[in-house]
């Protein structure tokens, strides 16, 4: 299933000239085309634009980057690595798509998860 099989609107945007320092935790979507640094945790969908620089760990239901990740990125349900992504940091995820072209320096775990409080617990 793709990932905009279910559409759901961005309630916060860090815009393509803002950059944010500190720790973000949002129930809903989270696009980033700007700089951020510090702490993500999302309950819904980060969403990492193709001019996005993140200095972070990423903590989602669903992660999906177009930008520069540098960082781990935990997801209770799938990564999605698209074409011009660069992530430095490990993976870990139910599931993991990476197109062709993406740079990928770290670990990758593929595990399925028991549950989403548990998830957002273990990896806090």
């Amino acid at each position: 299933m793709s990932e905009d099989a279910h559409f759901e609107p961005i309630n916060s945007i860090i815009g393509e000239n803002a950059s944010f320092h500190g720790d973000f935790e949002i129930e809903g979507p989270l696009r980033i085309d700007g700089r951020f640094s510090g702490t993500i945790i999302s309950r819904s969908k980060v969403i990492v634009g193709a001019k996005g620089l993140v200095t972070t760990n990423i903590q989602a239901r669903n992660v999906v980057i177009a930008g520069r990740v540098e960082g781990n990125i935990y997801a209770f349900g799938t990564v999605h690595l698209t074409d011009k992504a660069v992530v430095l940091g490990d993976i870990v995820s139910s599931n993991l798509l990476m197109d062709e072209g993406v740079i990928f320096e770290g670990r990758a775990s593929i595990k399925k998860m028991d549950s989403i409080d548990n998830f957002y617990k273990s990896y806090r």
